[in-house]
């Protein structure tokens, strides 16, 4: 668990209220790493402090056993995993050591709302512009985009479920707002 684990993140108010098929999951352990992908050194270096391969294509995702890596741009990923930020943090920065790279826990930056169900798709295409049509976004796919006029990252990690990587500050609000759109299609309470 991260050790931010006890904060009370604003959706928290109205999370109890959210229709089946939205939640709010635990803090995760939350690290941006940002490094030159042509060095083979790095890609190695990453794989031992993480175990996984860093995605090279944009916007898909790697998962490893501990880990995941979500691709944010060329040379940045989002770090995601249970545990301590700061194990994953000492573990990158002594496997990358002289390297150019940036490695900052950002586990209370965002939070996390898991979308599931039948209707996930259609909600998130009303909710952004964004094509998330299953024929063009599927599991493995992840995306940096606005849900509701707020930056998020939305993963997609099932057939009929995501997970929308959401400002903490902004939380509440994207937190309704998908459960307004959820409701609509009548996921009950």
């Amino acid at each position: 668990m991260a050790k931010n684990s006890p904060w009370i993140t604003p959706a928290a108010a109205i999370a109890r209220d959210f229709p089946a098929g939205l939640t709010e999951l635990s803090p995760r352990a939350q690290v941006n790493l940002r490094g030159i992908l042509d060095e083979s050194s790095f890609m190695t270096a990453v794989k031992t402090a993480t175990g996984i391969d860093l995605p090279i294509t944009p916007n898909k995702v790697a998962t490893g056993k501990d880990h995941k890596a979500l691709w944010l741009s060329p040379d940045e990923w989002l770090l995601i995993g249970e545990g301590e930020a700061d194990a994953l943090v000492h573990r990158l920065e002594n496997a990358l050591t002289g390297q150019h790279v940036a490695i900052n826990d950002v586990s209370a930056n965002r939070t996390i709302f898991e979308l599931s169900g039948p209707h996930g798709h259609h909600v998130l295409m009303k909710s952004s512009e964004f094509d998330f049509h299953p024929r063009v976004f599927a599991p493995g796919d992840c995306v940096q985009t606005l849900i509701a006029k707020s930056q998020a990252i939305v993963e997609q990690v099932g057939e009929d479920a995501f997970h929308i990587y959401v400002r903490s500050s902004f939380s509440r609000y994207v937190g309704a707002w998908l459960a307004e759109a959820l409701a609509e299609y009548g996921a009950p309470a």
